[in-house]
């Protein structure tokens, strides 16, 4: 009887194989059984094996008590299109808001007025960028969608980034560099992928060290 259970369940084994190897889904390993039979198995689906990953299963709690940095506000708010000018008539002619620098650079395909809102020097005023693509036909494509990107102020920059990374955020590629206005920057992709499911849910984020004046106002 043993022998005929033993038979059977090899015959099941290669007949599921067969099926769940014709979609193309899984690898197969072997494993080698009491009996010394070996039967072949289907590892469980990566989006399964996913969920029993420590960081994408911490609680609330944990996630707090855990992380080592503090977003501590809005640092900037960037709008882009094909005609700064009209850009420039709103936010300077009518809404009065004062322009501080500009910033041009072809490898990031942008041409930008940086505005501030707010008093100069204070670490609650906000930046607006204004932002045309130098040749629209390029990536990045900084006028779409028109509210480009916000800009927060994070205290440790690159103990954020590492660990958002473990715990499943993605990023834009570029890492950390130097950024319009001088400080160190870096970007959360607007979508998350299967390697790293947390994006900005549809919107472009900057992540902006703070320089110690900001931390020690905003903390």
């Amino acid at each position: 009887m043993a022998t005929s259970a033993s038979f059977l369940s090899g015959v099941l084994f290669r007949h599921t194989s067969r099926a769940i190897r014709h979609q193309g889904r899984h690898h197969y390993k072997t494993c080698s059984t009491s009996t010394n039979h070996s039967i072949r198995y289907a590892p469980p689906p990566i989006s399964s094996m996913r969920t029993s990953f420590p960081a994408r299963s911490l609680t609330s709690s944990t996630l707090q008590s855990s992380r080592p940095f503090k977003v501590l506000g809005l640092q900037q708010v960037a709008i882009g299109s094909l005609d700064k000018s009209a850009l420039s008539n709103l936010w300077c002619n009518i809404f009065g808001v004062q322009q501080i620098g500009s910033y041009k650079s072809e490898k990031e395909n942008v041409d930008e007025d940086i505005l501030l809102l707010g008093k100069p020097g204070s670490p609650h005023s906000v930046e607006v960028d204004l932002m045309v693509p130098i040749d629209q036909d390029k990536s990045p494509k900084v006028h779409v969608p028109p509210l480009n990107h916000i800009g927060l102020w994070v205290d440790d920059l690159p103990e954020a980034v590492k660990w958002m990374e473990r715990n499943g955020v993605r990023f834009t590629p570029g890492g950390i560099r130097k950024g319009a206005a001088g400080h160190d920057v870096t970007f959360i992709h607007p979508k998350g992928n299967e390697q790293s499911p947390i994006g900005g849910g549809g919107v472009l984020i900057e992540l902006v060290q703070a320089p110690k004046e900001v931390i020690e106002a905003l903390s």
